[in-house]
C-alpha cells in the first residue's frame, strides 16, 4: 500500500494525479490547511490501493460497496467525516453543497451492483471533497470560522438522505428477490 498523498490544488479531482510531499505519511502527517483527518479518510476510501504497473488507484469505498445491504452506507458515513470537518471549519454553504452533491452522487450510483463500484474507482468523491476543503483552507479567504447550524444541517441532511435512499434501495431489491423467488416457485409447481 502506498502512503497518503496531499493533493495539489492544481490536480484534476478524482484522477489520482497528486504530488507527494515530504510530510505526507500515514502516521501524524499534517497539512497546511489543518485537514489531516480528512486527508487520511479520503486516502483510505479512494487511494490506498495502487494497481501495480498502472496509475489506477482505489480505496475502501468501492470494496465496501461490494457488500450488499449496507456497504455503500458504511463508506458514505465514513466519507461524511470530510463533510463534517468542512462544516466545522466554516466553509461556505455553496462549497458544502457541492461536497454533499459529490457524496450523494457517489452513494446513488454506488447502489448499482458492480457498475457503482467502478464509478467509485473513477469518481473518487472523497478525494474531490478533500480537495475542495484543502483548496478553501489554503486560499486567501480560507480562514476557519465557526460552522453554525447551516453546515450542521447540510451534513446531517446529506447523511440522512443517503441512509433513506439506501433503505429504499434495500426494500426495492428485497421486493425484487421475493418476486423472482415467487416466479421460480410458480414455474416449478
Amino acid at each position: 500500500m502506498q502512503e497518503p498523498e496531499s493533493p495539489s490544488s492544481s490536480a484534476e479531482p478524482g484522477k489520482g494525479e497528486v504530488e507527494k510531499t515530504a510530510e505526507s505519511g500515514a502516521e501524524g502527517a499534517s497539512d497546511s490547511g489543518g485537514a489531516g483527518l480528512s486527508r487520511k479518510v479520503s486516502w483510505a476510501l479512494d487511494e490506498c490501493i495502487q494497481v501495480p504497473g498502472t496509475k489506477i488507484s482505489f480505496g475502501l469505498d468501492p470494496i465496501l460497496g461490494l457488500f450488499p445491504y449496507g456497504g455503500e452506507t458504511v463508506a458514505t458515513v465514513i466519507g461524511a467525516t470530510i463533510l463534517g470537518d468542512a462544516g466545522k471549519k466554516g466553509l461556505p454553504v455553496r462549497t458544502l453543497l457541492k461536497m454533499s452533491g459529490n457524496m450523494l452522487l457517489n452513494a446513488i450510483v454506488g447502489v448499482v451492483p458492480f457498475a457503482g463500484d467502478l464509478f467509485s474507482v473513477w469518481f473518487k468523491s472523497n478525494t474531490r471533497n478533500y480537495q475542495l476543503l484543502n483548496t478553501y483552507l489554503e486560499s486567501d479567504h480560507g480562514e476557519e470560522a465557526s460552522g453554525g447550524w447551516g453546515p450542521f444541517l447540510i451534513v446531517f441532511g446529506s447523511v440522512a438522505l443517503v441512509l433513506i435512499l439506501n433503505i429504499l434501495t434495500w426494500i426495492f431489491f428485497t421486493a425484487c428477490l421475493f418476486w423472482l423467488y415467487n416466479q421460480v416457485v410458480d414455474l416449478a409447481i
